[in-house]
């Protein structure tokens, strides 16, 4: 059910921040990296300089197959797995932020070669404050897409700011009843607005023991904020 799966990816995101903490196995890196694909040559020229946020976030499906085609899979950087939604559509991934996050892409990999009428041909992405009040949302078309799909959320060049993204598969290739995706991501900026009006205080003569300090690691900026 939703509860077990968003109980299920908040600790999978929790040990995905812990990972700078552990001793990765090298030979496990190597073989995950050899299913990865750049998903940043995929990104526009104006891009600027990015990172990937996916990981400071809460994920919660409406529905997968079981066994293996889950939240694992569509956060695992391999593209030959997949999540397999199991019911009526629209489909969706709900991603929520423990703040105010600065977003600029959601991206997504689909292979209409491989999976054909499960890939989606139209998507819906909103933004909100919370699953309650989100925008009107943004419409893509696909035709036959292979590869990274780039959904440019911002405005006039500047990240979006929001707790909640949600993802609604509306549609598929042939009339296909469920869905695949085989990745997703979400990117951010690698300087946040905080670090730009920061710099735009210091410009100006403000002490710098009279700004507010933020957190540098993804472990302590999840409390940063109360909701």
């Amino acid at each position: 059910n939703r509860e077990s799966l968003t109980e299920e990816v908040c600790s999978i995101r929790r040990r995905m921040m812990d990972v700078d903490e552990e001793v990765v196995d090298e030979t496990q890196l190597s073989n995950k990296e050899e299913g990865n694909v750049d998903w940043k040559k995929a990104l526009p020229e104006n891009a600027g300089g990015v990172c990937d946020i996916s990981n400071q976030a809460c994920w919660t499906l409406s529905s997968c197959k079981t066994d293996g085609f889950g939240i694992h899979q569509l956060l695992e950087e391999n593209v030959d797995q997949y999540w397999q939604s199991d019911g009526p559509q629209p489909h969706t991934v709900t991603i929520e932020f423990p703040k105010k996050t600065d977003i600029s892409f959601l991206l997504l990999y689909l292979d209409y070669k491989t999976d054909e009428s499960y890939t989606p041909s139209k998507v819906v992405v909103h933004l909100g404050s919370s699953i309650l009040d989100m925008d009107e949302g943004l419409a893509v078309m696909f035709s036959e897409p292979v590869g990274w799909q780039v959904i440019d959320v911002r405005s006039n060049g500047r990240p979006a700011r929001a707790f909640v993204l949600q993802l609604h598969v509306v549609q598929n290739h042939q009339n296909g009843r469920d869905t695949h995706i085989r990745q997703m991501k979400v990117v951010g900026p690698a300087r946040t607005r905080f670090d730009t009006d920061v710099r735009s205080l210091l410009a100006t003569g403000v002490d710098a023991s009279n700004i507010p300090a933020a957190f540098t690691s993804s472990r302590m900026a999840f409390f940063s904020s109360v909701r």
